[in-house]
C-alpha cells in the first residue's frame, strides 16, 4: 500500500511538473505571438510615416519644379522683349507670376520634417496585414507609442 501511495504521489507530482511546464510553455508562445504583433505594429508604423514623408518630399520637389520652370518662363518673357518695351499688363503679368514662383518654391523657406500622420487601426492593419486588436493599442492620439517599455517590440530582442 505504501509504495502504491508513493507511485501514486509520484505520478501526481510528474502530472503537475508536465502541467507546468505545458503552462509556461504557453505562456511562452504568448509573448512571442504577442512580442511579434508589437513589432509588426511598430514596423507598419515607420513604413506609414516613411510613406507621408515621401508623399510630402514629392510635393516639395513638384513645387520647386513648378516655381523654376515658371521662373525660367517669365525669363524668356521677358528676353523675347528686349528689342521692345514690355506692356504695364505683361509686366504685371509677369510680376504675378515670379511671385508665385516664390510662394510655391519649397526652398523659399525652412525645410521641416513634416509631422506624423495618425497612427490610425485601419491604415496600419493594411501595412502590418495583423489583426489590430488581438492587444491593446501602443500608440496614443499623438501617434506616439505608450505603452510600458517591458510591451515595446524590442524589449526582448
Amino acid at each position: 500500500m505504501e509504495s502504491r501511495l508513493s507511485l501514486f504521489l509520484q505520478d501526481l507530482e510528474r502530472l503537475a511538473a508536465e502541467g507546468e511546464r505545458q503552462d509556461r510553455k504557453k505562456e511562452l508562445a504568448e509573448a512571442e505571438r504577442r512580442r511579434r504583433w508589437y513589432a509588426a505594429i511598430a514596423q507598419a508604423r515607420e513604413q506609414q510615416i516613411d510613406q507621408q514623408r515621401a508623399k510630402v518630399l514629392a510635393e516639395q520637389m513638384s513645387a520647386w519644379n513648378q516655381a523654376a520652370e515658371i521662373r525660367a518662363f517669365c525669363q524668356v518673357a521677358r528676353a523675347r522683349t528686349d528689342s521692345a518695351p514690355i506692356s504695364a499688363g505683361e509686366a504685371e503679368w509677369l510680376q504675378w507670376a515670379e511671385a508665385y514662383a516664390a510662394r510655391l518654391d519649397p526652398l523659399h523657406h525652412a525645410l521641416v520634417t513634416p509631422p506624423d500622420p495618425p497612427a490610425r487601426r485601419e491604415v496600419l492593419r493594411e501595412l502590418a496585414k495583423v489583426d489590430v486588436y488581438a492587444y491593446p493599442w501602443p500608440f496614443d492620439a499623438d501617434g506616439r507609442w505608450v505603452l510600458p517599455q517591458e510591451q515595446s517590440p524590442d524589449s526582448n530582442s
